[in-house]
């Protein structure tokens, strides 16, 4: 059956996202920028309140160097390389659902490439992500190589969907100049409603502190082409 999607000034607080275009584009060494009030706030909590529970369709990932639990959106394969195919999810609410279906559109894709500055072709790689006390992500980078051509995306994009993070709380993905958490240029602390989007290079070092508190950590992650 197909969504019946909210125009995006119900969803998507596109006014908040340019006002940092400029933000993201002179950033050094590498394009990012952090938006609060990401979401509307009456969208928001319907995605908020509707964020799913961990069951089977969750996974940790073997990694050593991450320890966040996952799972991806309907039956979309995480190890494919093709560009996302827009689904439902009969699993999820009809807020994510609209929210899959808008990200997947002409109109979402050309928004990003204003804010971006780049041409965004496509979309891939959806993920809820959970972090608890224990979590980390030692910092990494998801394209060692110059050759823009060889790059699997160009954008990534974080939406956090966490209450009572305080100034200094680990948690958040911060980004590094480094490949180590001594060279953090930025770690955000308001995890309710916000967004953090950067440029893919080789030097886009991210990652996420040792968490020491008792909190729960819920964010998706998607990429854009």
């Amino acid at each position: 059956m197909m969504i019946l999607i909210l125009s995006y000034s119900d969803m998507i607080n596109w006014e908040n996202v340019f006002a940092n275009s400029n933000t993201f584009k002179n950033n050094k060494p590498f394009s990012y920028g952090f938006i609060e009030n990401f979401f509307h706030e009456d969208f928001y909590n319907e995605l908020y309140n509707t964020y799913p529970k961990l069951d089977e369709k969750w996974y940790i990932p073997t990694d050593f160097g991450r320890s966040a639990k996952k799972r991806w959106f309907g039956s979309a394969d995480p190890n494919s390389d093709q560009k996302s195919v827009d689904l439902e999810d009969t699993s999820l609410s009809r807020a994510w659902n609209q929210f899959f279906h808008y990200i997947h559109s002409k109109e979402f894709l050309d928004y990003m490439s204003k804010y971006t500055g780049s041409k965004l072709k496509g979309f891939k790689h959806f993920s809820f992500m959970v972090n608890e006390k224990g979590s980390f992500n030692m910092p990494h980078t998801h394209h060692p190589t110059e050759k823009k051509e060889d790059y699997v995306y160009n954008i990534t994009l974080l939406i956090y969907f966490a209450k009572g993070w305080k100034k200094g709380d680990p948690g958040g993905t911060y980004l590094a100049s480094e490949e180590d958490e001594s060279s953090i240029i930025f770690e955000p602390y308001n995890l309710d409603n916000t967004c953090v989007i950067f440029g893919e290079t080789p030097h886009s070092y991210h990652g996420s502190r040792y968490m020491t508190q008792d909190a729960i950590r819920r964010s998706v992650q998607f990429t854009l082409l």
